[in-house]
């Protein structure tokens, strides 16, 4: 079983197994309004009605991802009160630093067992560097993909010794939008980015970083109102910041995911609406592969 398989079968299964039954956009739309109008005239929210609703609600949108993504307006009087109820329902987001501990442990065990390439071409950050065939989309380079879990730039930062700073990297890429996605703001997301090229230049002040936009996804107004917003108000820091050093350059990864008219491609994405595919990664290696021979030229 390849890996590229495995990460669709997984998508999948997590999707069924978290999200329930999927079910067509004419039998849902009219239920899901009057759940959604009766579930924001509740007075009392508990831990049980906040799991009801979350279920129900991303069953409801993973289902129709794709049809919002092409006719959002057929959705414009259920987004804005789904949104009132969001904050209504909210759920806890704390996230414990140490939650991916067993997968730094294989990285761990893993380095102890092979041998690896020196000055490496090094990919951090969340699950869309985990998704990504770094070796075999970029052959022709020592790369080694530390991306891990869901990781959020903190995480990273907790992890920085075991999975950048061991590998004495040449160049980075790092790609993380899970601060955002959480709710966190753009200045938030930033600092964090801040503190890691800090950290970096600290330790290997001639390491060249790639700094990835933040992509959209297909249910980025699921996850939160203001979640594409603040994506692209992230991406014009990111962008500044990187212009005021040298060693840092924005890549911006959004502009091939997307066709005339400001829609996304929806066919690059995994089921859940949020991972690509492998057809989103084909997008995504020309242009990284362009700002690689860029800066080694």
């Amino acid at each position: 079983m390849t890996k590229v398989f495995f990460n669709i079968l997984f998508s999948v299964m997590m999707s069924i197994a978290l999200l329930g039954p999927c079910v067509s956009v004419a039998e849902t739309r009219a239920e899901f309004l009057k759940f959604q109008q009766e579930a924001l005239n509740i007075g009392e929210v508990n831990a049980d009605a906040i799991a009801e609703f979350s279920r129900r609600s991303f069953t409801f949108w993973i289902a129709n991802a794709v049809d919002y993504n092409r006719s959002p307006e057929k959705y414009a009087d259920v987004m804005p009160i789904y949104h009132q109820n969001q904050e209504k329902y909210a759920r806890d987001r704390t996230i414990k630093l140490d939650r991916f501990e067993d997968t730094i442990n294989n990285f761990i065990k893993f380095d102890k067992r092979n041998t690896l390439a020196n000055d490496p071409i090094l990919f951090v950050g969340s699950s869309s560097i985990v998704f990504w065939e770094t070796s075999q989309s970029f052959p022709e380079y020592p790369v080694i993909n530390r991306g891990f879990g869901g990781a959020s730039l903190p995480e990273v930062l907790h992890y920085y010794d075991d999975v950048i700073k061991k590998h004495k990297p040449s160049m980075m890429v790092v790609y993380c939008d899970i601060d955002v996605e959480n709710g966190k703001s753009p200045e938030f997301a930033v600092n964090a980015f801040k503190e890691l090229v800090a950290k970096v230049e600290q330790d290997f002040p001639t390491t060249q970083m790639l700094l990835l936009s933040m992509k959209p996804t297909l249910i980025d107004d699921v996850l939160g109102k203001d979640v594409r917003k603040n994506k692209i108000i992230t991406n014009d820091m990111l962008s500044t910041y990187a212009e005021a050093h040298n060693n840092l350059h924005y890549v911006d990864i959004t502009s091939v995911m997307i066709k005339e008219g400001e829609q996304l491609k929806d066919e690059i994405f995994l089921g859940d609406g949020m991972h690509m595919n492998p057809l989103g990664y084909e997008l995504w290696d020309p242009v990284i592969r362009k700002e690689i021979r860029r800066i080694l030229n």
